[in-house]
């Protein structure tokens, strides 16, 4: 981030937010289907939902952002990590649907492979927003440099994240389904993995 970033709300934080919302919402049901979960609720209503939920969020986020800069960011960097995990998880539920008709049938070696191809796709993704958005870092003069820093941080939380995910994992209460257990591991390794994220972000690829 530049250090004289100025703490300005305009009507693109809020249409970038609920861009960001709109699709995370758009491929929530895709998700949920990963962990054999069925979306209950009007797909439209779920959608514009976390769209006003998004919005919202950066909303409040320049409110606190008043009193620490750094909140605004936070807001926009969740909102914007929110719509990459939908995007990483969906596009692995995606090409596993395509290609193989049982998900429990595919090979080990075709399942990394439709996870890297996620995974950078995502990572591309979250990279262009936190840069042009959440950081609003505008210098293009070092951006493939830049862009290695971002991917090394992302490395180091995706296994920050696998690990405090199968940590959780290994001691799960019986009382509580495997599979249930297992979606909600993930969920804290994510969840877990977010400060890392927008620190390293903040201070080592986008601080100039």
């Amino acid at each position: 981030m530049a250090k004289n970033h100025p703490l300005t709300l305009t009507w693109k934080d809020f249409f970038f937010a609920g861009i960001n919302g709109a699709f995370f919402g758009l491929l929530l049901p895709v998700v949920l289907r990963t962990f054999n979960v069925e979306l209950a609720m009007n797909y439209f209503l779920v959608v514009v939902f976390f769209i006003v939920l998004a919005i919202f969020g950066v909303y409040v986020g320049f409110l606190l952002g008043k009193v620490k800069p750094f909140f605004f960011q936070l807001a926009k960097f969740g909102a914007t990590g929110a719509a990459n995990f939908a995007l990483d998880i969906g596009v692995l539920s995606l090409l596993v649907t395509l290609f193989f008709r049982d998900a429990s049938a595919i090979p080990n070696t075709y399942f990394v492979t439709f996870k890297v191809i996620s995974f950078s796709l995502a990572t591309i993704n979250s990279y262009l927003w936190n840069k042009f958005w959440s950081f609003n870092d505008k210098d293009t003069r070092a951006m493939t440099k830049e862009f290695g820093k971002f991917l090394s941080v992302s490395l180091v939380g995706m296994a920050l994240n696998a690990t405090v995910a199968g940590l959780f994992n290994y001691y799960h209460f019986a009382t509580v389904d495997a599979k249930t257990w297992a979606a909600i591991s993930a969920m804290v390794g994510a969840v877990a993995v977010l400060l890392w994220n927008f620190v390293g972000y903040k201070f080592f690829v986008f601080e100039k």
